[in-house]
């Protein structure tokens, strides 16, 4: 039987958070690459978010639930339809892989659809399949559509369209599993503290005053390359951003490595907060960086996005607050 690995199966997007992390230099570079582990993301849900909750560590290695369990069930599906092909005897050429195959082309092309006004903002990521986005209801759509054309035979495509049809109630009956989690909501009188400008004092943003509009909190660390490969993104989001507030909250770093790093990248330090102990990552379970939290108006946190997040995804779950 076939074995097909997914587009997007394993990326390398996301710090662990680990002791002894190395401090940047006067120049805001980064010297050392020790205490950095990278982790594995095969993936993120529908919306093109993770939740830490659905994320299975194993020592240094972060897998997230959702495409373990998608991966299971399309290997699943390759081995039922290797049975229903041996039975039937039907000789049509690897009529599984190419529904697989569709499947795949079809749940990415269907999300980039149901969000094209996200897409429009940069066309090329509807390219990246890497960084997740997939919708099943297209993919399995497209995956019987296939079967039907391909197995012909009425017997073979009833037994490969129940198999399909059986598959797709157990992951619809898994993604149903988070739907009734409780809410977290943030303490509403933390104080978070920006950088000190050069005339005036620091800007300060209560968690409290934060409702009444959308907001997002993104969890970085200037020692993790995918939180310095978002920043100049999210520090011109935040600048622009109408609909939600956006603040870029440090995660237990000195405020002089911290303005080190911006005065190098040339980045705005106005939406940057400080949280020198970093309890917003143990309140929120974030176990890895970067991390952004989208908060909806009444301060409920309803999306979790574990790893470096695009202008993309950072559309749609704003999007979705809305």
């Amino acid at each position: 039987m076939p074995l097909l690995f997914s587009p997007g199966l394993i990326v390398l997007n996301k710090c662990c958070i680990h002791g002894n992390v190395p401090a940047l230099d006067d120049r805001g570079s980064f010297p050392a690459r020790r205490g950095i582990i990278g982790v594995i993301d095969i993936g993120h849900d529908r919306q093109g978010t993770l939740n830490p909750d659905d994320i299975i560590q194993i020592g240094p290695l972060a897998l997230a639930l959702d495409r373990l369990v998608a991966v299971g069930l399309i290997l699943a599906f390759l081995t039922a339809l290797d049975w229903i092909i041996r039975r039937y005897r039907v000789t049509a050429w690897q009529p599984a892989v190419l529904a697989v195959l569709a499947g795949l082309l079809a749940a990415r092309a269907g999300h980039v659809w149901l969000y094209r006004e996200s897409y429009a903002l940069e066309p090329v990521a509807g390219l990246q399949v890497w960084l997740g986005g997939w919708d099943w209801r297209f993919g399995v759509a497209a995956a019987g559509l296939v079967l039907a054309l391909a197995l012909r035979q009425p017997r073979p495509v009833a037994a490969g369209l129940a198999a399909l049809g059986a598959l797709s109630l157990i992951w619809a009956g898994f993604l149903g599993l988070g739907v009734d989690r409780p809410a977290l909501r943030l303490p509403q009188g933390m104080v978070l503290e920006g950088l000190a400008a050069e005339a005036g004092p620091a800007p300060t943003w209560r968690i409290g005053q934060l409702r009444g509009r959308p907001a997002v909190i993104n969890l970085w660390a200037t020692w993790c390359p995918p939180c310095r490969r978002e920043m100049p993104m999210l520090t011109q989001a935040a600048k622009a951003e109408r609909r939600a507030t956006i603040l870029l909250v440090n995660q237990s770093e000195r405020p002089a490595q911290i303005s080190a790093f911006l005065r190098a990248q040339g980045l705005d330090p106005a939406h940057v907060a400080l949280d020198p102990s970093g309890l917003l990552g143990e309140m929120t379970g974030a176990a890895a960086l970067p991390t952004t939290l989208f908060i909806d108006s009444d301060g409920t946190v309803r999306q979790v996005h574990t790893g470096e997040i695009t202008r993309v995804q950072l559309d749609i779950a704003i999007r979705a607050l809305e």
